[in-house]
């Protein structure tokens, strides 16, 4: 090649250098030109976004307390243990050493500390992973390598297991579960804020760079209608009937009927909050029985019957029948006793709670207003196949269950009657006895009472009685009602709810439990209850009380009336309601032996063990045969001793002597008869005079015996 060609060469080469230079150089100021002007705003955004830090301010949760001001819960302060792995120098040993302090297994500590492909852990075991700051100094003061602690908060229940169920309570990961926490969780977690600052390559905030802040909305603070003293009063009494008992388990509701306010509410068993991970154990004890539980109420739904039958003009106080047993189809239907109290006068049938009452009263309303009255008191309607929930501001309330068809068999509309085969809830019950007492208005429950901003008295929010429906009786038959259930507690089954200076007027409930498959009642297995409220002719407090399987009794009268005296006594106390014997003024009783004793439930005892228990006092026993056990009874559990004599049946009665008869009064001779199954037949009229079957003969094989009677009681 010549000078010439290397020459030209040599300028192509540099021609297409420098166009390939040229190219580039265009590419540069058009991908220039195109950042400065095309994308400019979204570099510009994805830049701040690289400048800017975002940070969560989580709101406090707000504090719950009781009507008059106690703290029950609150949010302080807690701290998370976290370790950076890269600093950790001896798992082993540190977990040795934070095993104690945490209280988690040194194992799961040291997978933590182990893990891989990981910089940083928080030290935690399932659930639990919150440390006191007490904790978090004691394992800060360890001075472990890699270990440090993260601020955060957690919920403090002041009062450990008190209101449990009525509180709920806020799982480690902030997740609200039952109760006020869970049903008002929104107003109480609030809302959380933000800050946006500008921060440099190495994290640390721009000074004077543009900030954005949104401040947290803090939860609201909740005042409840609980009053914590007679919370504290309700769940020792609870404490105590469960463990006296032998109880599977209780409940008990305090509520002004006034407002519909609950004042009080416990069940056992039952957790503390404050203790969750360790004592609320699903399917045992994290059912609020109150307000979720539905079984047969028994003889406390006669109320309804009652005053259903009084509004209607069906009822004459004085007017009498033939108690014992009734025929309803091809079923025949006993009173509690088995074989009732003889003709007695329809009060005297509510005061001893007779079946065959109810059954004869709701027989004369008709299944069309027993229906109507039953819906009107609140719990639905029995032909639907659920009733209607209360509509009370907690969490998984019950609605009852009812036969779901129409028309109702005549053996269905009996049984309602008398608060067999329906189920209902403890607060539907609460409710509806509420209505009698205030004087026919049915309110909705509540436990919020009201809605304060937090760290200030002032009300957002003020929760008014609600009422459902006005006119569920007439005021005049509402009154009536409470008279004649004043008289249960005085002349009748519930004695053992009597307050003195307190007047208290109710209904015992003995309900037998059905079988888990359905088919029949289960043996030996009652939930007994006692509803009332006091005083009984103004009303400040209802108070229902049921004991679910207690073992040494199975009647209301006897476990649950006991328990509500004592709640009621302490709630009207309280509450700063006068008692009646503090002011000079005497309730006139019209029972002829107020200081008689009542009789316990002694069926199933040893007979020694019954003289053990009266040998304190003036009443005499008289066993009926040569056992050691004692069959059946007279006075029945629960009624009064009148006559200072009980009478033990320990033997068939064919195998026992005759008693002595002669100058009791016709019921009490006809109660003794029956409990030896006896037939009596009776001539005249007042006390018995002479008996066909001479005392201290053998019964054997007879069946019936002949009563003589005068009309004055022998001298």
């Amino acid at each position: 090649m010549g000078e010439v060609g290397l020459t030209r060469t040599r300028k192509m080469r540099s021609l297409v250098v420098g166009m390939i230079f040229v190219v580039f150089l265009a590419a540069v100021v058009v991908r220039l030109f195109w950042i400065q002007t095309v994308d400019a705003s979204f570099l510009r955004d994805r830049a701040e976004k690289t400048w800017e830090q975002n940070e969560v301010i989580k709101p406090e949760r707000g504090m719950i307390t009781d009507r008059n001001g106690k703290t029950l819960v609150e949010e302080t302060d807690a701290y998370i243990i976290a370790a950076d792995l890269s600093q950790v120098k001896n798992p082993k040993q540190t977990a040795e050493k934070l095993a104690p302090l945490m209280k988690m297994p040194k194992e799961v500590i040291y997978n933590r500390l182990t893990k891989k492909d990981v910089d940083q852990v928080e030290l935690r075991d399932g659930g639990h992973f919150k440390m006191s700051r007490k904790t978090k100094n004691r394992i800060m003061n360890l001075d472990l390598d890699g270990i440090y602690a993260i601020r955060t908060s957690d919920r403090n229940y002041l009062e450990g297991k008190l209101a449990a169920h009525v509180l709920g309570f806020v799982n480690e990961a902030g997740k609200a579960a039952g109760g006020v926490e869970h049903q008002y969780d929104k107003l109480l977690r609030g809302k959380a804020g933000a800050l946006r600052f500008k921060q440099d390559a190495y994290g640390n905030k721009v000074p004077n760079g543009t900030e954005k802040f949104h401040p947290p909305d803090q939860g609201k603070d909740l005042v409840l209608t609980l009053d914590s003293r007679i919370q504290y009063q309700v769940e020792r009494i609870l404490d105590r009937v469960t463990a006296q008992h032998r109880a599977k388990g209780a409940t008990a509701i305090v509520a002004d009927p006034r407002t519909g306010e609950v004042l009080a509410m416990a069940n056992r068993p039952s957790f503390n909050p404050d203790q969750y991970r360790t004592t609320w154990k699903a399917g045992s004890n994290d059912t609020n029985t109150a307000v979720s539980s539905q079984y047969e109420p028994g003889s406390t739904f006669k109320i309804v019957t009652l005053a259903a039958a009084i509004e209607e003009g069906k009822f004459d106080p004085d007017k009498r029948f033939q108690s014992g047993s009734i025929e309803v189809g091809e079923k025949t239907i006993r009173d509690w006793n088995d074989w009732g109290w003889g003709e007695i006068s329809y009060a005297e049938g509510i005061y001893l709670s007779s079946n065959v009452a109810f059954v004869r009263l709701a027989e004369k309303l008709g299944a069309e207003k027993l229906i109507r009255y039953i819906e009107r008191f609140g719990f639905g309607r029995i032909t639907e196949q659920t009733g209607q929930p209360t509509g009370i501001d907690l969490p998984a309330e019950g609605r009852g269950y009812f036969f779901g068809h129409e028309p109702l068999h005549e053996l269905e509309l009996a049984s309602t009657a008398f608060g067999q085969g329906i189920a209902v809830t403890p607060i539907q019950q609460v409710m509806a006895v509420s209505a009698i007492a205030n004087g026919g208005t049915l309110y909705r429950p509540h436990v919020l009472k009201e809605v304060l901003e937090p760290d200030s008295d002032r009300a957002i929010k003020k929760v008014k009685p609600y009422k459902i429906r006005s006119g569920v009786v007439s005021p005049q038959t509402a009154r009536q009602v409470r008279e004649l259930l004043r008289g249960v507690v005085v002349q009748g089954t519930g004695k053992k709810a009597d307050v003195p200076g307190y007047p208290v007027a109710g209904k015992t409930g003995t309900a037998q439990k059905p079988k888990t498959d359905g088919q029949g009642y289960a043996s030996g297995q009652y939930m007994v209850s006692f509803i009332g409220f006091s005083p009984a002719d103004n009303p400040r407090v209802v108070v229902y009380v049921a004991v679910d399987e207690p073992q040494d009794s199975s009647h209301g009268g006897t476990v649950a009336a006991p328990a509500a005296r004592e709640i009621i006594k302490d709630s009207l106390r309280l509450m700063g309601v006068k008692s009646r014997s503090s002011n000079g003024k005497k309730e006139k009783r019209t029972d002829t032996d107020p200081s008689a004793a009542i009789a316990g439930d002694w069926v199933k005892k040893s007979v020694d063990e019954v003289k053990e228990k009266l040998k304190e006092t003036d009443i005499q026993v008289e066993v009926l045969g040569g056992g050691k056990e004692v069959s059946a009874q007279y006075p029945t559990p629960g009624a009064q001793i009148t006559h200072g004599r009980v009478y033990l049946l320990t033997e068939s009665s064919k195998s026992v002597s005759m008693p002595d008869l002669r100058g009791k009064s016709l019921r009490e001779a006809m109660d003794l008869c029956r409990l030896l199954e006896l037939n009596p037949q009776v001539d005249g009229e007042g006390y018995v005079d002479s008996q066909s079957i001479p005392p201290g003969d053998r019964i054997m094989d007879k069946k019936e015996i002949q009563l003589r009677l005068q009309s004055d009681p022998p001298s």
